[in-house]
């Protein structure tokens, strides 16, 4: 086990490190996975792609006060290594040990049990109307992965917190990866927004002529990221996250991630 890993025994640890410590704990953590589930199998790819998502959200939020929802129940083996089960990890996926998923029984950090089933955004609109029914204002995270949005219940889930503007938090890792080839429109849809060559080219024309300038400041750079949203609308048809979520629910964070 790693040094800093070592000392990491609640989310609230991460908070002591600085940003080179949290890179050297991400890369011990990959190690960790790896030298664990040679031994005893599991997810290994789509954990290695979501270390760093985890560890942010985990060093934003107070869990387990504020709460995450892990869509992708199989992405959640550093949220357990970073929530007090490091030291049980070696029975991941063994009889008596560790589940290979959110398990509330585990730990209080563990909201919903989760496998691969789209159910994390209705999940996170259900927990935000009972926070808000009691007065609370903890903060509710739901990360979804572009293959759980296949499933109905995620845009039913959409529609309706787009119509009750609810506060929650959507984090969509749309990393273009899957066990078989992603088929369908929606799968279509995504891959045009990440690839889209005119789009890419207009990316970098205006990074190259932002380059140009000298000492572009924040209100300046906040302007052209507003003008490059802009022109995205124009180009691309459909801004289907945008137009859902944007004037409805908070905020979507739409963060390409390796490993589904």
């Amino acid at each position: 086990m790693g040094k800093i890993l070592n000392d990491i025994n609640s989310p609230s640890d991460l908070n002591l490190l600085n940003n080179n410590k949290l890179n050297e704990l991400a890369s011990e953590i990959r190690d960790f996975l790896i030298n664990n589930l040679s031994e005893t199998g599991g997810h290994l790819a789509p954990n290695l792609g979501v270390v760093e998502l985890t560890l942010a959200l985990h060093q934003h939020l107070n869990s387990p006060k504020d709460k995450i929802i892990w869509d992708v129940g199989h992405q959640s083996y550093t949220h357990k290594i970073i929530t007090g089960r490091k030291d049980k990890f070696s029975t991941v996926r063994q009889k008596d040990g560790l589940s290979g998923y959110p398990k509330s029984k585990e730990s209080s950090h563990d909201i919903i049990e989760t496998g691969h089933s789209a159910t994390s955004i209705s999940s996170a609109l259900g927990l935000s109307l009972a926070r808000d029914l009691e007065g609370k204002n903890n903060r509710i995270y739901a990360v979804i992965g572009d293959g759980a949005l296949t499933g109905g219940m995620a845009f039913e889930a959409l529609n309706h917190a787009g119509h009750l503007g609810v506060d929650f938090n959507v984090v969509l890792n749309d990393n273009d990866m899957s066990i078989a080839s992603n088929v369908g429109a929606l799968s279509h849809y995504l891959s045009n927004v990440r690839s889209d060559p005119k789009l890419k080219k207009l990316k970098e024309d205006l990074e190259f002529l932002l380059n140009k300038i000298p000492k572009i400041g924040k209100t300046v750079s906040n302007t052209v990221e507003r003008v490059k949203n802009g022109l995205k609308y124009s180009i691309i048809p459909g801004i289907l996250f945008e137009e859902i979520i944007l004037g409805c629910v908070p905020m979507c964070v739409r963060t390409p991630m390796a490993g589904s």
